[in-house]
């Protein structure tokens, strides 16, 4: 009776650890397929953005979120899920490779979402002290913004390269665990979450603001202003992205602190932690992959610019 339920118990184990498994291909490749689209996506947004009128810091800043995103999504979607799927690690090449593997993947992760917060920082400028945006910032202030977001974004990533090795095929830390594992913990919860969280939170909560008392008084809005009727579209634009900011990162983090809090043992357990790790990464897929979605359905100026785009051949 014994070995009857113990060979019960193996086979219904054996039963959800296929499942699992499934759960988890299934994943990767819907992972997979949504960095795809993303990398389409943030192609549209990037050519959109030629199209928005005058060349200043905030379409600079459009076109440099486009190509970060196009970055993030191809490392976490096409590298790391679409190998998970496909049974290819792309990390495990060469030693060096697997170092620099995950000091881009992180810092273009990074990078990503600050260049989101440098948008956003930018039209808080635009609005909060509008005589000197319009004098000082210009396409040059956001390429320099970007350099530094850049060197700050993988600038935090180095340590990376003392902690990883590839030994017998595996990329993955051998040194310093304990160390390791407060820094990823900094990384994960400080770096890339709390901190944009957290600013996006507080330039969001000065938009809704604006729009509350800058509401047109007429209903006709040629007779507004335009240049207060344009900054209007384009605070609800990147405020509807900002909250997308906000829903995915906090979904990933959630996802993430579980992960950090979960130490598997048995072969069911190790199953589910490969599960969780890949799930993680589907909110950062999303958040770096339908910005022009966000733009188009909530800026009018940015419909506009993305119709003349598809006309211009024509």
């Amino acid at each position: 009776l014994k070995l009857k339920l113990r060979v019960l118990m193996n086979s219904s184990i054996s039963v959800d650890i296929y499942y699992i498994d499934l759960a988890r291909d299934c994943t990767c490749f819907l992972g997979l397929a949504l960095s795809l689209i993303g990398v389409f996506l943030n192609i549209l947004s990037y050519q959109t953005a030629k199209f928005l009128g005058k060349f200043n810091s905030s379409v600079a800043f459009i076109r440099l979120l486009a190509i970060w995103d196009s970055l993030a999504v191809s490392q976490d979607g096409v590298l790391n899920l679409g190998g998970k799927l496909f049974g290819f690690d792309a990390s495990a090449i060469t030693p060096t490779i697997c170092k620099l593997y995950y000091v881009h993947g992180w810092g273009s992760g990074f990078a990503a979402n600050y260049h989101l917060v440098a948008l956003v920082f930018d039209r808080f400028l635009a609005i909060k002290f509008p005589i000197w945006y319009r004098s000082n910032c210009k396409p040059k202030y956001a390429y320099i913004s970007s350099l530094i977001i850049f060197l700050l974004s993988y600038g935090v990533c180095i340590p990376a390269l003392w902690f990883f090795d590839l030994k017998d095929g595996i990329c993955k830390v051998f040194y310093y665990q304990d160390i390791f594992n407060w820094y990823l913990r900094f990384l994960v919860f400080v770096v890339y979450s709390s901190l944009p969280f957290l600013l996006i939170l507080f330039f969001n909560t000065y938009f809704i603001s604006y729009l509350r008392s800058h509401t047109p008084q007429s209903r006709n809005q040629t007779q507004a202003n335009d240049r207060e009727l344009q900054e209007r579209r384009m605070v609800v634009m990147l405020a509807t992205v900002s909250v997308s900011f906000l829903i995915f990162t906090f979904a990933c983090g959630i996802v993430l602190l579980w992960n950090f809090q979960f130490t598997p043992v048995t072969k069911i357990e190790k199953s589910i932690a490969a599960l969780t790790n890949v799930v993680y990464q589907i909110p950062a897929i999303l958040n770096s992959s339908f910005n022009f979605i966000f733009f188009f359905l909530s800026g009018k100026g940015y419909r506009d610019a993305f119709y003349r785009l598809i006309s211009v051949d024509k």
